[in-house]
């Protein structure tokens, strides 16, 4: 690791006229020292050893040196296995913080059930704030004085629990709790569905002509992809350099699986927006839709912070112009 962190320093990755470069020597020179002290085999590092020498908080931190381990081949670095980590990681953390509560020996029975069924760590942790927002109603009276006014009152507080709330009040039922049920919501027809779609699409392109940035404009295209191809964005994200193919009046994207084809005039806006290098690498990377540092590709969180921005006064006067 000594050796990889001199390699490091002398690649480049960080500018030395940067008036951070100390501070993000220093943090590199930290993590490397870590990694050395608990990572089994250092010269071939997973993201499960990464992540247990320097946690979550420190991989962001010292993104730069995880492209560059990356990149010269060190690193078997593995994003999704990484939002794993992190979710289970958060999940304790919810029953750590409400571990004097009279509900938490019910709440870890909960999550138990839910690892049982193979439920991600992403859907346990929506599972149990969900959970936590109906018996934040309830209390500190027993499981059996749950009521469906307990239920309306947590559902007018936090709507988006609907969904995540149903598999709770399933096993509530089960541990000799009431038997409640959450009333449906009122459904918008298909034709009203697809009005709102259009808008929103058509909303999208327009902001699209004058975006503040490449990054708000890779991020209005990455919604506009999975809007108009109805696409989950995590797939859109994920999109790499190989399953584009570029004909003169098309773009295919994963010509070997969907082979969505994108015609003028959105093929050249797509063209123009995916950004084909990486930032801190010297090589291209593998997405069309490349992170900060190269190494993974754009998260959702980097999408809503481009589109929920708010215009710097410069920007503002750009656009008028």
């Amino acid at each position: 690791m000594s050796g990889m962190f001199i390699a490091f320093c002398e690649s480049g990755r960080i500018p030395l006229d940067n008036g951070l470069a100390t501070e993000r020597i220093a943090r590199a020179a930290d993590a490397c020292r870590r990694i050395a002290l608990t990572a089994p085999n250092p010269e071939r590092l997973t993201t499960d050893a990464l992540h247990a020498a320097i946690g979550a908080e420190g991989t962001r931190r010292v993104a730069p040196l995880i492209a560059f381990m990356s990149d010269v081949g060190v690193l078997d670095w593995d994003r999704a296995r990484l939002q794993v980590l992190i979710e289970n990681e958060r999940v304790e953390a919810i029953l750590t913080a409400h571990r004097d509560s009279p509900h938490a020996p019910l709440l870890r029975r909960y999550r138990d059930s839910l690892a049982a069924r193979n439920r991600k760590p992403i859907t346990q942790r929506t599972a149990l704030t969900a959970a936590l927002a109906l018996l934040a109603e309830l209390g500190d009276a027993t499981l059996g004085d749950l009521s469906q006014r307990h239920l309306a009152r947590a559902l007018r507080k936090s709507p988006g629990h609907r969904a995540a709330l149903q598999g709770f009040l399933s096993f509530v039922a089960t541990q000799g709790g009431p038997t409640l049920t959450s009333p449906k919501p009122r459904r918008l027809s298909p034709v009203a569905q697809e009005k709102r779609l259009r808008a929103e699409i058509k909303a999208w392109r327009k902001r699209l002509e004058r975006p503040r940035s490449a990054g708000e404009a890779r991020a209005m295209l990455i919604m506009l992809l999975a809007r108009i191809c109805a696409l989950p964005i995590t797939r859109v994200l994920a999109l790499r350099r190989d399953e584009i193919v570029v004909t003169r009046n098309s773009v295919t994207l994963w010509p070997a699986a969907e082979a969505i084809i994108l015609e003028e005039p959105f093929a050249s806006t797509f063209l123009r927006w995916a950004r084909w290098t990486s930032g801190w690498s010297s090589q291209p990377g593998p997405w069309a839709f490349p992170g900060r540092h190269g190494h993974q590709p754009l998260s959702e969180a980097a999408i809503a912070y481009h589109l929920d921005r708010r215009p710097t006064p410069a920007e503002n006067d750009r656009r008028r112009s």
